[in-house]
């Protein structure tokens, strides 16, 4: 269901994992993307992700967001799902 929302409201050319396993998928948004400005207005949403250089000791994966699954996908999160897609879209 998660990969089926960021097929939705995600911007084109955002690439996704398909994980055997775990519950975190790593997003990978279009080259020029800003995961740090992503985070920053997510979380003035009340929503929360990992930025891709979180992960990087060199600040690398600019444009990747990690994103826990491990919640149902309710109504709630789909709307958060919904927000931090047009907030992945605006540069």
């Amino acid at each position: 269901a998660y990969l089926d929302a960021v097929a939705r409201y995600f911007p084109q050319g955002t690439r996704v994992t398909r994980p055997d396993g775990g519950y975190f998928l790593w997003i990978e948004l279009p080259e020029g993307s800003d995961a740090l400005a992503v985070q920053r207005r997510a979380a003035q949403q009340g929503i929360s992700i990992a930025p891709g250089p979180m992960f990087s000791a060199n600040r690398g994966y600019a444009h990747c967001l990690r994103l826990n699954y491990g919640h149902a996908l309710d109504a709630r999160v789909d709307a958060a799902l919904q927000v931090l897609g047009a907030l992945s879209s605006a540069r």
